[in-house]
């Protein structure tokens, strides 16, 4: 996937030890009631030091993004994103046993959740979703059609 030094995944380590997030997105089930979706992790960094995104962006082959409003003290912000599950699954098993007790336990659930969402295609969870929401589509578009025929 990446091709990295264990120099360079200690050092991205040390910068999502003290500046990372270790996400959990939900939004599918909170979206989609009939969603049976595992929740996603991602990685986020934000800093007001870019050169330091820009080597983070540079060594996990992802760009980064200023976004329109400054800090407090008028300095920007640069952002990284990481939520390609492969790719997040890489990172979070390298840098592991670089990680403090906190950061670890959130790691490990994240990896859990990689684990299971991959489990879940595996067993045709993206097609039964896929199947849900076709009759769901259906059945709005059914129910729409009978309130044009009583109402026209």
């Amino acid at each position: 996937m990446l091709d990295l030094t264990e120099s360079q995944i200690a050092w991205i380590a040390g910068i999502l030890e003290g500046e990372g997030y270790f996400g959990i997105d939900n939004r599918g089930k909170k979206r989609y009631e009939n969603s049976k979706t595992p929740p996603t992790p991602y990685i986020r960094l934000a800093m007001t030091d870019e050169d330091v995104v820009a080597k983070f962006s540079t060594l996990v082959d992802k760009p980064y993004f200023i976004p329109n409003r400054k800090t407090l003290k008028d300095k920007t912000v640069y952002i990284l994103h990481i939520g390609e599950r492969e790719k997040v699954l890489f990172l979070l098993e390298k840098i592991l046993p670089h990680m403090g007790k906190r950061r670890s336990e959130r790691i490990q659930e994240s990896i859990s959740y990689i684990k299971e969402w991959k489990e879940w295609v595996e067993n045709g969870g993206r097609v039964e979703n896929a199947k849900r929401a076709n009759q769901i589509s259906q059945l709005k578009r059914s129910k729409s059609q009978d309130m044009t025929v009583l109402m026209g």
